[in-house]
């Protein structure tokens, strides 16, 4: 909450105000960042997952088109590109976590960098963990 309080006054120096609640958390993403859906028609399960970042919006957009899925129909949600999307699989145990808590570490790093330069620009460290967690080409 301190570093969510610090990060408002720095943008809103001028405004005056306090924070009642925060919502923070583990986040479960896939291998590749990638939202996807998935529907079978013989059990009729259907998953939506993978929404890091991405918000209300595209998991009511998921929820519409497993509705579709689920009623058979070719519809322009239906052949979207997250449809039976194969994000791939995380490494094994304890690479896995290795890696996530190291790329913590490292994002953590760039963050005070810039800080500390007050720069605008993201910096190389930041690009550079980007690239390697499949964040950006």
């Amino acid at each position: 909450m301190r570093t969510l309080r610090e990060r408002l006054h720095l943008f809103f120096p001028d405004v005056r105000f306090t924070i009642e609640h925060a919502w923070r958390g583990a986040i479960g993403v896939t291998r590749d960042w990638c939202a996807g859906i998935t529907f079978d028609p013989a059990t009729g399960i259907g998953v939506a997952r993978g929404f890091a970042g991405h918000g209300v919006t595209a998991t009511q957009l998921a929820a519409r088109t497993l509705l579709d899925r689920a009623a058979g129909r070719d519809t322009a949600l239906t052949r979207l590109p997250w449809n039976d999307h194969d994000s791939g699989r995380w490494e094994p145990e304890p690479l896995r976590w290795i890696g996530v808590h190291a790329m913590y570490r490292l994002f953590g790093f760039a963050d005070r960098w810039e800080e500390s330069r007050h720069s605008q620009d993201t910096s190389l460290i930041a690009r550079f963990g980007s690239r390697l967690a499949g964040l950006s080409e």
